[in-house]
């Protein structure tokens, strides 16, 4: 019989309350944080939602694939939109000189793909897997870490500040093209194996009937179809937002050349 009764998690509530103070009183002014508070506030509830009660606990105890699906949204979902709901404020009190010396570094689109790639492949080797499982502050500290390495990955699609901007739309294309070929590689292993990778989901109660086996390949599609619908959706709407943009300037050309 499966156990999911419910109980709180306090550092998932810890930081999104944090989090939600970190917005609201760092400044007075309501017109900074009018348009950004869809963004911050999607980006809460989707990282709460899948960090706590009851996804975390199914997919800690019981189904490897809905642990995939919560790093996915780790990685790939919630970052982006905290990015995108900060406001100018945060910014300022957060950007003081180590800080931004320390992101003009590790944001540069090289070495940024190289430490998401790196811990997004590493964390699914089974040593790793096994100890999140089974010792709850390692678990936490991974998925800190993930969500650091994670912000820091689309500071090169979404920008910070002045000093660290953002790639051209042909960067951000590209980037985000090679960003979706390094899934493939925990995917591929996950997909087409043909015996349990993580001894932590052997032996245990499955919900809705799922082999182990079966749950390592649904997590493994998940992965890689999930992820590469994500960044495909970003690369589409990149294209979109460039082509209006060259369209806008080119007809501001052409009717400036017939005046």
């Amino acid at each position: 019989m499966i156990s999911i009764t419910w109980h709180p998690h306090f550092d998932v509530w810890a930081l999104i309350f944090s989090l939600i103070i970190f917005f609201e009183y760092t400044t007075d002014n309501n017109y900074l944080k009018k348009d950004k508070r869809k963004f911050w506030y999607s980006g809460l509830f989707i990282l709460w939602l899948f960090t706590d009660w009851p996804i975390h606990d199914i997919g800690e105890q019981y189904l490897f694939w809905v642990h995939s699906l919560e790093h996915l949204v780790l990685a790939l979902v919630s970052p982006p939109l905290l990015l995108l709901g900060m406001h100018s404020a945060q910014k300022k009190i957060i950007s003081v000189k180590p800080f931004i010396n320390l992101l003009k570094i590790t944001s540069h689109p090289l070495v940024a793909f190289i430490l998401f790639n790196t811990l997004m492949v590493g964390m699914h080797w089974s040593l790793i897997v096994n100890l999140m499982v089974t010792n709850k502050l390692f678990h936490f500290f991974i998925h800190s870490l993930m969500l650091l390495v994670s912000l820091n990955m689309w500071v090169p699609v979404i920008g910070f500040t002045d000093k660290i901007k953002q790639l051209g739309s042909p960067g951000k294309i590209a980037y985000l093209f090679l960003q979706s070929l390094f899934p493939t590689i925990p995917a591929s292993f996950l997909a087409f194996g043909n015996e349990p990778l993580y001894s932590a989901y052997v032996g245990i109660d499955q919900v809705f009937n799922i082999s182990t086996i079966d749950d390592q390949t649904l997590a493994g599609v998940i992965l890689k179809l999930g992820g590469g619908l994500i960044l495909w959706a970003s690369i589409l709407t990149i294209w979109m937002q460039w082509y209006k943009t060259e369209k806008t300037f080119d007809d501001v050309v052409r009717n400036s050349s017939n005046d």
